[in-house]
């Protein structure tokens, strides 16, 4: 099997690698220089809702429901 390659081919995959490299470099190289510690991820999304599925009660009833927000 022969690989052939001709400019274009190169000049677009050093690109690529270079693109990839100096990603990797920016994302290991994020640091808070001032204190020298990592940065934290977080976040911001509040808690979920959850519907009540049972309540402890001395009556006999049934109550039939369908949760369709799956």
């Amino acid at each position: 099997m022969f690989f052939v390659f001709n400019k274009q081919k190169i000049y677009t995959y050093l690109v690529s690698i270079v693109t990839v490299v100096l990603l990797f470099c920016v994302a290991g190289g994020i640091t808070n220089k001032s204190t020298g510690t990592n940065t934290v991820q977080t976040a911001s999304q509040a808690s979920k809702l959850l519907p009540i599925y049972n309540v402890q009660t001395e009556e006999k009833k049934v109550a039939f429901t369908m949760n369709c927000a799956w």
